[in-house]
């Protein structure tokens, strides 16, 4: 994971798996457009992501332009990650993993959901393998455990799963391609 401040590091966990467990209201997508995360924007582009941070801000400008920009948007969020997963990129370990490395996966998991005293979002139903339960528990790990810890979550329980989970993402035909892009930085973000 990137060398950042521990509070940058969380607040990039929380940004993640917010934008990639929810679509975004409209309140939201306008304080995209109102230029609010410019300073995360800048963080990241601060750390070699330039062209990256780039593309996610010309697909803000393009939602904007559209008629119904936050529909569209909706519409790409349904189509990436919530339809059959031949046509979609399910955003679940489950749907990546080979039976025992995802069993050995999911028991580490809820060990760490124990141990955060973390638990399954009881209005969205979220399973313990969902891209953003795994990043609330990264930060999680972030501000309270030791740099090889959250190093070794990211590598042998996140980056397993989610570099195909990318792939599949960036085959997907969307109207705009700002989750595909959200997707990209986020690999991006882990791989360092």
């Amino acid at each position: 994971m990137m060398s950042l401040a521990k509070e940058d590091k969380a607040f990039l966990c929380t940004w993640f798996s917010s934008l990639l467990s929810h679509e975004l209201t409209e309140e939201q997508l306008k304080q995209y457009q109102d230029g609010m995360f410019e300073p995360l924007f800048e963080l990241l582009s601060e750390q070699g992501l330039s062209s990256q941070v780039q593309q996610i801000q010309s697909d803000i400008t393009q939602i904007n332009e559209m008629p119904y920009g936050q529909l569209e948007l909706a519409a790409d969020f349904t189509q990436l990650f919530l339809l059959d997963g031949q046509v979609s990129a399910l955003p679940y370990a489950s749907a990546y993993l080979e039976e025992e490395v995802l069993t050995t996966n999911l028991n580490y998991m809820d060990s760490l959901l124990e141990q955060f005293g973390l638990q399954f979002n009881q209005e969205s139903k979220e399973p313990s393998d969902h891209i953003g339960v795994y990043l609330e528990v990264l930060g999680r790990l972030v501000t309270e455990s030791d740099s090889e810890k959250q190093q070794d979550f990211v590598q042998n329980y996140l980056l397993t799963w989610l570099i195909p989970f990318n792939k599949q993402v960036q085959k997907v035909t969307t109207k705009t391609m700002f989750y595909q892009n959200i997707v990209a930085v986020l690999v991006a973000v882990l791989s360092q």
